[in-house]
């Protein structure tokens, strides 16, 4: 058999892992290899190569590395709360600056909390304890749920595209993630925890400084957005992937976007009475990038505004855009702006 490998073909041993075959290229490499990337496939050091192909590595240092990082991070960290924690019920929300915000449902995060399950997870990393994914078939994992308590990974017996289950695990702690691993704990080497919110921050680096946790820039009105989407699927009871194919098996699609419908246009009439209180506002700016709604967005906050006995101009923002036909001088933007400023003051005066 032969590879490929940054333009040199290299004869190799059928079922090889490739951390034995890029073992070298792995203890050299200046920044820590992750995983790796064959017949433009990405996938684990411990995969054994049986056909011919192109193998190149994956550091921390890339897109691809970093997110493997990161999923091996929240893994040891679940580990660590159901260890210290077993009755914790611990979710990954959302991503903010390089950190995953967390929660734990039925408990409430304190310092003490953080500072043991940071303990714990210290100790893991540092065992370097290997993280192991295994293949059972559907008859094989009804059996081990049956044989133990943990529930991760279940939802796969319910899934007809799914002819095996697939979990991660590291000693006796199983989980299910989606996508490739780090071989072992101790690869993750940076991360932080946090208290931010009332919640767990989970920090790590960035791929562009893969050995340094930056300062952590806060988003308050990201979350404030972020939170709010949470909200709107809670009450909807759908905010997990798996709920919503459960919804379109049934057939009860049509029924979800009805509520769905329903509960956005209550928040654009919220909108649409704020607006209607100040009697001062002459302008509204919709902000957005391009093909993000913004013009649907106006049209059924322009309704909502009608409804309110409020005469609005909706075709004046189209003004806001300038052709990118090249990239004009400051002059030219001068001239743009001030003429455009001109239409909207005599427009609204």
């Amino acid at each position: 058999m032969q590879i490929l490998y940054r333009g040199t073909y290299i004869d190799i041993a059928r079922g090889i892992k490739i951390k034995d075959l890029l073992k070298g290229e792995i203890e050299k490499s200046e920044i820590d290899v992750i995983a790796c990337k064959y017949n433009n496939e990405i996938k684990s050091l411990n995969d054994e190569i049986n056909c011919d192909g192109e193998l190149d590595i994956i550091n921390i240092g890339t897109k691809d590395g970093m997110r493997i990082y990161r999923r091996g991070l929240i893994y040891i960290v679940a580990k660590a709360i159901e260890e210290v924690y077993p009755e914790a019920l611990f979710t990954v929300n959302y991503q903010l600056h390089h950190a995953l915000l967390c929660e734990i449902e039925n408990m409430e995060i304190t310092e003490e909390v953080i500072n043991n399950i940071d303990k714990r997870v210290t100790e893991i990393i540092n065992a370097d304890l290997p993280i192991v994914k295994t293949f059972m078939t559907k008859e094989e994992a009804k059996e081990f749920y049956e044989n133990t308590t943990t529930l991760k990974g279940k939802l796969q017996l319910e899934l007809d595209s799914k002819e095996e289950v697939t979990l991660y695990h590291c000693e006796d702690y199983y989980n299910y993630f989606y996508g490739v691993m780090p071989i072992s704990t101790g690869y993750i080497k940076h991360y932080e925890l946090m208290k931010y919110d009332g919640r767990l921050l989970v920090r790590f680096p960035s791929s562009k400084t893969p050995t340094i946790i930056d300062e952590f820039d806060e988003s308050p009105k990201l979350l404030e957005a972020l939170d709010e989407y949470e909200d709107v699927h809670k009450i909807l009871e759908v905010n997990t992937l798996y709920k919503l194919n459960t919804i379109i098996r049934q057939g009860k699609i049509r029924e979800y976007i009805s509520l769905d419908e329903a509960l956005h246009e209550k928040k654009i009439a919220g909108i649409a009475d704020d607006i209607v209180k100040n009697r001062e506002l002459k302008v509204i700016l919709i902000a957005g990038p391009s093909s993000s709604g913004k013009t649907t967005f106006a049209k059924r906050l322009e309704i909502q505004l009608r409804l309110n006995r409020t005469k609005t101009a909706n075709n004046i923002s189209r003004q806001l855009f300038c052709r990118k036909v090249r990239k004009p001088n400051r002059w030219e933007w001068t001239i743009w702006f001030w003429s455009n400023w001109s239409c909207w003051y005599h427009s609204f005066k």
